[in-house]
């Protein structure tokens, strides 16, 4: 499914999908109100969404979908990089984010790891990971549960390699790569209700941008 109130990028996302062999776009959507009410109907398997939507808002509608239909992936696709995005809708649910402009390929192939279970992170959502982890301030007991490896993951991540190359970067298959991934994003509290790391990482590069 895809959900984005630009009529001209919704179209092509919707063309791309149906296009590309072992993908099918069910619905394409202009506001978030109508997505919810069609995801019963059209059974998504993963949600491409746009963050700044009239009406509920990208983060709003994750955070919704995530608790009325917890099966469904969302992965994020917006012209935003800025940790007052990222971080807020990491922490609703989102399983992936994504800025526009990917190129289709590597766009159809996120769709196809998030909807495997993978747990996606670009190198721009590393970056503001690793340098918020670099910080003083009151982020110390979360800095100090990253392991060494999951540093060297991120690391590797925001430089822009791929999971194969991370893999063999370090000596561990793609599956491992995953599962730190999925540990890290624990780790931030992204899956949670509180979302307290989230939450102040993202006022607190706000503040500092």
């Amino acid at each position: 499914m895809v959900l984005d109130d630009d009529q001209g990028t919704r179209e092509a996302l919707a063309a791309l999908l149906s296009g590309s062999v072992g993908f099918t776009c069910v619905g394409a959507h202009q506001n978030a109100e109508s997505a919810l009410r069609a995801i019963p109907g059209e059974k998504p398997g993963v949600i491409l969404a746009d963050l700044e939507l009239p009406g509920i808002n990208g983060i709003e509608f994750i955070r919704a979908s995530r608790d009325r239909f917890p099966s469904v992936e969302l992965l994020v696709l917006t012209v935003h990089a800025e940790a007052e995005w990222v971080f807020p809708a990491l922490e609703a649910g989102a399983s992936g984010y994504l800025v526009k402009g990917t190129a289709p390929a590597k766009l159809l192939d996120a769709v196809a790891e998030v909807h495997a279970g993978g747990a996606l992170m670009s190198s721009q959502v590393a970056r503001l990971v690793l340098r918020s982890f670099r910080r003083e301030g009151p982020t110390r007991e979360w800095r100090e549960r990253l392991s060494p490896r999951e540093i060297e993951v991120l690391e590797a991540l925001a430089q822009g390699m791929c999971y194969e190359e991370i893999a063999a970067h370090l000596g561990i298959s793609p599956r491992t790569v995953n599962t730190h991934l999925h540990r890290i994003y624990a780790k931030l509290h992204v899956r949670s209700a509180a979302g307290a790391v989230g939450k102040w990482l993202s006022r607190r590069d706000s503040n500092l941008s």
